[in-house]
């Protein structure tokens, strides 16, 4: 048996004798407490445990009818806990944030009233550990966040910017994206502030960290692209500032062209994309007729939006019957990023001296995926 088993076993027995302990005095004795945090401290894996989750009522518990050591070993436990959520299964740190959320009046008592030394730890508790929680429950029972959890965790974000960076700041996200798609007119716009403080705060986080956030937030790409569209006039600074910060998808689809005549036969014609300094891309060559279709389409994808770059296209041909270019076209495609997809036509360059003008049909989308 290797070390890990026999404390895992340890650890279990101790819940069991802390378990024995609660139902037959009302509390924990403070012994068994500080063995639970030295195994949490020692052993960081016993802290994803289902033992270590089962343990939380009686930490609550303590906090609630304990002497001042026995609240200060369960603060601790909980702390310990709290810190090895980034690192737990999803389904972990959600059942231990649900589980700790009882703590929420205990932890404002303890800051407001409670030893000095007890209130750092309390506040970040209080925090996240139940801000989390509440919000994790609200959203479980009705499909949306309370608009006064939100309008909370703003406040903590504009009166505490370090907590920004932390991993529940992080978790916080997926929440505020479904605000975003199901909530009230006042859901949203108290979700949009929080990712708008989150956004703030990326220039400072550890790269990681602000990296991790936004590709959380993409998610919400089609919801802020509707609200600037459709939306109160009032949330389309915001969410303009977002889309230009969260990395995405460009997809252009090159549908068809047309005039694309030569004096004698049909023309083989394909299309050559360029963007950037990526490489070039190209349709396959279609001998139809005048008027070619691709449907084909092209995907780049960009850690922050591509502002101010163009896309270039070519219309070639491979025929030897008639000039080897039908023209070509330049598109500034920031407004996509804006407006989630834009469809026209597109007139290739130098115009046709006789006839009707070439162009191409093109769809472009800027997306999340």
């Amino acid at each position: 048996m290797n070390a890990y088993s026999v404390d895992l076993i340890s650890f279990i027995g101790l819940a069991a004798a802390i378990e024995k302990d609660l139902w037959a005095t009302g509390t924990v004795n403070e012994e068994y407490l500080k063995a639970l945090n030295a195994l949490f401290g020692n052993f960081p894996r016993l802290r994803a445990t289902e033992p270590a989750t089962l343990s939380i009522p009686h930490l609550v518990t303590s906090l609630k009818t304990g002497s001042e050591a026995t609240q200060e070993s369960a603060l601790d436990a909980l702390f310990l806990l709290r810190q090895a959520w980034s690192a737990c299964p999803a389904e972990v740190s959600r059942a231990q944030s649900i589980a700790a959320a009882d703590a929420i009046p205990l932890l404002q008592y303890l800051i407001q009233s409670g030893p000095p030394r007890f209130q750092e730890k309390a506040e970040f508790l209080l925090h996240f550990i139940g801000l989390a929680a509440a919000i994790e429950k609200d959203l479980w029972a009705t499909g949306t966040v309370n608009e006064e959890y939100l309008k909370a965790l703003n406040a903590l974000f504009g009166n505490f910017p370090r907590l920004r960076a932390t991993e529940p700041a992080t978790l916080s996200i997926p929440h505020l994206v479904t605000s975003l798609k199901t909530g009230s007119e006042a859901t949203q716009e108290s979700a949009l502030d929080a990712l708008f403080l989150l956004r703030q705060a990326w220039s400072a986080c550890p790269a990681e960290v602000s990296r991790a956030q936004s590709i959380a937030a993409a998610d919400a790409i089609p919801l802020l692209q509707y609200l600037i569209q459709s939306g109160p006039p009032r949330f389309q600074e915001k969410a303009e500032f977002l889309l230009q910060c969260l990395p995405g998808t460009l997809t252009v689809t090159i549908k068809r062209g047309n005039n694309m005549k030569q004096s004698v036969g049909n023309p083989s014609v394909y299309c050559k994309l360029t963007l950037g300094n990526t490489p070039p891309r190209q349709t396959k060559i279609v001998s139809t007729g005048p008027n070619p279709e691709w449907d084909e389409s092209f995907v780049w994808s960009f850690e922050s939006p591509p502002k101010g770059q163009k896309l270039h296209i070519s219309c070639k041909n491979k025929s030897k019957m008639g000039k080897n270019s039908f023209g070509k076209v330049t598109i500034q495609i920031d407004r996509v990023v804006m407006l989630g997809a834009v469809a026209g036509e597109y007139t290739l360059l130098p115009e046709s001296k006789s006839g009707a003008s070439r162009n191409l049909e093109i769809e472009f989308q800027w997306s999340n995926k």
